[in-house]
C-alpha cells in the first residue's frame, strides 16, 4: 500500500452536495464500503455501529423527510442515504469519557474513504429529526442516530441552488498543522 494514495484519498474527500438524480450505486461498491466500516477499530473491540442502508424509492422518500429541509434539497439526488445508529447502552467508558460515538466516528470515515475510493460523493450530515428519522427506518430503542451520510454519484453543479453552488466550488481550507499540533507539551501561552 503506498501511503501517499492513502493520504490522496484522505484530502480529496469533500463534503459535496452535487449528486446525479436516479444514479444508483452499485450493491458491490455498498458492500466494500460497509465491509471498510466493520473493520475500523473500537474501544475494548465493542463495535457498536449499525448501519441502515436505505436504498429503496419509498424507505428512501420516508429517510429524506427526516432530514432537516436544508438537506433535503440535495441529498433528494443521492444514492443511498446510510444511517449510522448505535446504542449508547452497549458503551465502554474509558476515563469517564463514553467511546461509542468516537468508534462509530472512525466507522464513519472507514465507509467515506471507501466511497472515495468507489468514485462516490460522500456527504455526512448532523441535520436530521431524530424521532422522524427512527420512524422512517424503524429503528428500536434505545438505540440513537449518530450520523446521516448521503451517498451518490457525482452530478452537476448546475444543478444545485446557487449559494449551494458557491459553498461546493469554494476552496477546501484547513488550519495549519502548526495551529493544531504540539510535541511534548501543551505550549505556555503566558
Amino acid at each position: 500500500m503506498n501511503p501517499a494514495d492513502t493520504l490522496s484519498y484522505i484530502v480529496g474527500r469533500r463534503s459535496l452536495r452535487a449528486m446525479e438524480p436516479g444514479a444508483k450505486i452499485p450493491q458491490e461498491a455498498v458492500s466494500r464500503m460497509l465491509e471498510a466500516a466493520r473493520w475500523a477499530p473500537s474501544c475494548s473491540n465493542t463495535q457498536p455501529w449499525r448501519f441502515v442502508v436505505v436504498q429503496e424509492p419509498e424507505a428512501f422518500q420516508k429517510a429524506l423527510q427526516a432530514l432537516k429541509p436544508g438537506n433535503r434539497t440535495w441529498a433528494q439526488h443521492a444514492g443511498a442515504l446510510i444511517v449510522l445508529c448505535a446504542n449508547p447502552a452497549d458503551d465502554y467508558e474509558m476515563a469517564g469519557q463514553p467511546a461509542y460515538l468516537f468508534d462509530c466516528g472512525l466507522a464513519a470515515q472507514n465507509l467515506m474513504l471507501q466511497g472515495v475510493a468507489e468514485g462516490l460523493v460522500m456527504h455526512p450530515m448532523a441535520g436530521w429529526e431524530e424521532e422522524p428519522m427512527r420512524l422512517a427506518i424503524g429503528l428500536p430503542m434505545p438505540y440513537r442516530v449518530v450520523c446521516v451520510i448521503a451517498a451518490g454519484q457525482t452530478g452537476k453543479l448546475e444543478n444545485l441552488p446557487e449559494d449551494l453552488q458557491k459553498r461546493e466550488a469554494g476552496e477546501r481550507v484547513r488550519k495549519p498543522l502548526a495551529n493544531l499540533v504540539y510535541f511534548d507539551a501543551w505550549p505556555n501561552e503566558g
